[in-house]
């Protein structure tokens, strides 16, 4: 599993209203169990800060003592990715559809 070699981390921008739909259709148990396999889930309407923010993402670094060189920050936002990458976090800038999280490895990304 991922989660035992790397530390993982949810910043999303999803609001309250969206969370609880989420976890009334997937339901509790499969909620909590995803959010478990991040050690820490970062909602922008609880830290007050949104992506493309600069902020928000400093926010996280911060808070865990991140070295921005050696954190890959995923998402399929090309805005959200960009600005990660100014703040010098490795980015993979997930295309929907196309690609998979899964082929985190066979990109060599990490």
């Amino acid at each position: 599993m991922i989660a035992s070699k790397y530390r993982l981390f949810l910043l999303s921008n999803t609001d309250y209203t969206h969370i609880e739909k989420f976890e009334h259709k997937e339901g509790q148990t499969f909620a909590r169990d995803f959010y478990s396999c991040f050690e820490k889930v970062y909602f922008s309407y609880e830290i007050g800060m949104r992506k493309p923010n600069e902020d928000a993402y400093k926010y996280v670094i911060h808070n865990h003592n991140l070295n921005p060189k050696k954190t890959l920050f995923v998402d399929d936002k090309k805005e959200n990715t960009d600005i990660a990458e100014q703040l010098g976090l490795q980015v993979w800038n997930l295309q929907v559809g196309k690609e998979d999280v899964i082929e985190l490895f066979d990109k060599k990304i990490i």
